[in-house]
């Protein structure tokens, strides 16, 4: 459980061994289904020995032996719950499909938007609509609004951090569990959420560096925070204004290895929508000093969180990037140029209807979209079908 202990004169000092009670469809594995980054990936192995099957160890192409569950009841209102397999044969499954597109049951259910359901409170371009899904995760209890970034933690695939209290003194990240399908999908979020680390002032950039350090676009005082690879707390702030960064930030990525760009930090200010690569440079203390920022374009729509696109994914024949747009209640899609910049022309939108979109990450396991809400809104939402 990530644990705040109030001890002493010196403040909450923080914990990070994980979360309990984490209730997941299939198990994560580091090591098998590789595919071929680093990433992790699920066992999608199959063909069980059914003469293995009640001897306690969990053999290929088995769920479970021994200790098989008997309930999938997961505690989300919005889906059901269904056992497949038998404990008799080694291979229970819980699947959790929605409840349909029934306007008014208080559920917006995977597949559904606001054309379709009157309780979902976003719209999914038809463009795009075909080839993805949105699911709504809710509100999470035990995290302050207004909600910041989030990003998933990179110690745990089932954890994900996620910014409360956002542009506040007294903000701070937040560590919820993730629910996923046989598959590695995200399907719910288990709470309540728990202190983690850290995060005064945080907005909608929650990233972490190849090495574990946790990098804060700070707003509305313009700076960045630096977290070391094992700290709970902000190490080092680097104001922005005196290389010439409009205040303030706003969103915050690192371009992922494979795009064009790779491995430059992209950050924007809102609302003016101030797009800037920066120079990062490691210090002799495990973080980062910032020498220079470049002014490199101005986007639209109040821009806040990035992602980019998983290369290969539906309709992205080219490289792009993703963009929570707080002051247009939209998520927009843009193709990016050699540099991982967005190319202004190829604006296009993917979720629209929302209020004060705000974080934006993409899952390592699947590939899905995770962003957040600020304000009224204040929800955890999941775009499926995305390349992983």
């Amino acid at each position: 459980m990530v644990a705040l202990c109030a001890c002493g004169g010196g403040g909450p000092t923080f914990t990070d061994a994980g979360v309990d009670a984490v209730s997941v469809d299939a198990e994560v594995e580091s090591d098998a289904g590789d595919d071929g980054d680093g990433g992790l990936s699920l066992d999608a192995s199959t063909g069980a020995d059914a003469s293995l099957c009640g001897n306690g160890m969990l053999d290929p192409g088995e769920t479970c032996d021994g200790d098989c569950p008997t309930t999938c009841a997961d505690a989300l209102a919005c889906t059901e719950d269904v056992m497949v397999g038998s404990a008799a044969t080694c291979d229970v499954a819980c699947e959790h499909p929605g409840t349909g597109c029934v306007g008014g049951d208080g559920c917006c259910s995977p597949g559904c938007d606001n054309l379709t359901d009157t309780d979902c409170p976003f719209r999914i371009d038809p463009f795009y609509d075909p080839s993805y899904d949105v699911r709504d995760l809710g509100t999470a209890a035990g995290i302050p609004t207004n909600y910041g970034g989030l990003t998933v933690s990179p110690s745990d695939p089932n954890v994900l951090l996620i910014g409360g209290a956002a542009n506040q003194l007294g903000g701070a990240i937040y560590a919820l569990g993730l629910q996923r399908d046989p598959q590695g999908h995200i399907v719910g979020i288990v709470g309540p959420g728990t202190l983690a680390r850290e995060g005064q002032y945080n907005d909608g950039g929650v990233v972490f560096d190849a090495s574990g350090v946790l990098v804060l676009a700070r707003y509305p005082v313009n700076e960045l925070g630096f977290q070391r690879a094992g700290s709970t707390t902000t190490d080092k702030t680097v104001a922005l204004a005196g290389l010439g960064v409009a205040a303030s930030p706003g969103g915050l990525a690192r371009v992922p290895s494979g795009h064009p760009g790779a491995g430059a930090w992209k950050l924007v200010s809102w609302s003016g929508g101030q797009w800037y690569e920066l120079t990062l440079v490691p210090d002799a203390s495990g973080t980062y000093d910032v020498t220079a920022a470049a002014h490199r374009l101005t986007i639209a729509g109040g821009p806040e969180g990035i992602a980019y696109v998983p290369l290969g994914s539906p309709l992205f024949t080219n490289p792009s990037v993703l963009v929570s747009e707080y002051s247009a209640g939209m998520v927009a899609t843009y193709e990016v140029d050699s540099a991982g910049d967005p190319v202004m022309s190829t604006r296009r939108s993917l979720i629209t209807n929302l209020t004060g979109a705000e974080g934006a990450a993409i899952d390592p396991v699947s590939g899905d979209f995770l962003f957040s809400t600020y304000g009224s809104g204040n929800r955890i939402i999941v775009v499926r079908g995305f390349a992983n």
